[in-house]
C-alpha cells in the first residue's frame, strides 16, 4: 500500500525529531524539509526546522519559518513566542554589532 502525503510528511517529521535529540541538527533538518515537500500544508515540520534555524542564529530563516507556520495555523501559540524571541534576539545581535 501507498503511503499518504500525510503519513509520509508525519513518518520524515518523526524522524527528524529523533535526529534533532540526538543534536544532528543538519539531518534533522533535511528530514523536516523533506516532510515539508511532501504535505507542504503541515506546519509542525516548518516549526521544528525553525526552532533549529534559530538555535544555529540562522534568526532570518527561522522567521520565515515561524511566519509560514502562523499562516498554516494562527493559533499556534509556541510559533507566536518563537517568532517574537527571534525578532528580539535579531534585533540584540543587530545592536551588538553596530
Amino acid at each position: 500500500s501507498k503511503c499518504s502525503p500525510e503519513d509520509l510528511a508525519t513518518a520524515y517529521n518523526n524522524r527528524g525529531q529523533i535526529k534533532y535529540f540526538r543534536v544532528d541538527f543538519y539531518k534533522a533538518m533535511d528530514d523536516y524539509t523533506s516532510a515539508i515537500e511532501v504535505q507542504p500544508s503541515f506546519e509542525i515540520p516548518y516549526y521544528n526546522r525553525g526552532l533549529i534555524l534559530y538555535r544555529l542564529g540562522y534568526f532570518d530563516e527561522a522567521l520565515e519559518d515561524f511566519k509560514k507556520v502562523l499562516d498554516l495555523n494562527p493559533g499556534f501559540q509556541d510559533a507566536t513566542l518563537s517568532l517574537k524571541q527571534t525578532i528580539q534576539d535579531k534585533e540584540e545581535k543587530q545592536r551588538r554589532n553596530t
